[in-house]
């Protein structure tokens, strides 16, 4: 691996080597969906049916822990899935031979910074779809189990359960991106063609699964959080 493309701006150091991968990311990303959504049809063009099936993979991601309630979240849980997935391919694409003024254009999410966003982000909407969902009842999961004499010495614990559920998430995005780059970047520095090809179909699988699992854990924590006991 080689060392980060780090700049001053506006007094803080910023990695452009993520925020290349990142805007690249999320171009492809408004693009695609333009391409998918620009013509819709009672009978669906190709392009349209491919989109189709992407939304019901995502769909299919929040039924599986919520059932028909997940929709209330499918965007969100979507968004995160179709973001990680297609920063994570990207970085297994042939970008990483053009090189720039330092370093290499890897994946975004083999940097501790954007899966760390990616895990704060989840943090802050399974509170707030809590709350929404639950209004200030939200709350009474602290001090559980009931009464709550009893539940208050599990304020501690509760709290740091749901402080702690983002970051595993975070964590094991973030290794598991970063070991495959490194993996990568060894191959292609041993042998130009066999070798890298080999690493980088593992890697592309590793990919589609992590950013699966990133979207299916995130589901159960707000599902978990959101749900209403009677």
């Amino acid at each position: 691996m080689e060392h980060e493309w780090v700049v001053q701006l506006l007094g803080q150091e910023v990695n452009l080597n993520t925020l290349i991968m990142v805007w690249l990311g999320l171009g492809v990303i408004l693009v695609t969906a333009w391409l998918f959504t620009r013509n819709l049809k009672v009978i669906p063009s190709p392009l349209q049916v491919v989109g189709e099936g992407v939304f019901d993979v995502c769909r299919s991601i929040t039924m599986a822990t919520a059932g028909k309630r997940g929709d209330g979240f499918l965007y969100f849980v979507g968004s995160i899935f179709l973001f990680i997935l297609t920063a994570n391919v990207m970085g297994q694409l042939p970008l990483r031979l053009f090189h720039i003024p330092a370093g290499e254009l890897k994946a975004a999410t083999a940097d501790i910074n954007t899966t760390a966003a990616l895990g704060v982000a989840t943090l802050l909407f399974y509170i707030g779809y809590g709350i929404y969902k639950k209004g200030l009842g939200y709350f009474k999961h602290y001090i559980s189990p009931s009464p709550w004499y009893i539940g208050i010495f599990f304020l501690p614990i509760n709290i740091l359960e749901d402080v702690t559920r983002p970051g595993s998430l975070l964590i094991r995005l973030y290794f598991n991106i970063l070991v495959g780059e490194i993996l990568s970047g060894i191959a292609l520095s041993v042998t130009p063609y066999v070798l890298p090809s080999l690493v980088i179909f593992l890697e592309l699988f590793v990919a589609v699964v992590q950013a699966y699992i990133f979207a299916i854990l995130s589901s159960v924590y707000i599902s978990l959080l959101s749900e209403e006991h009677h």
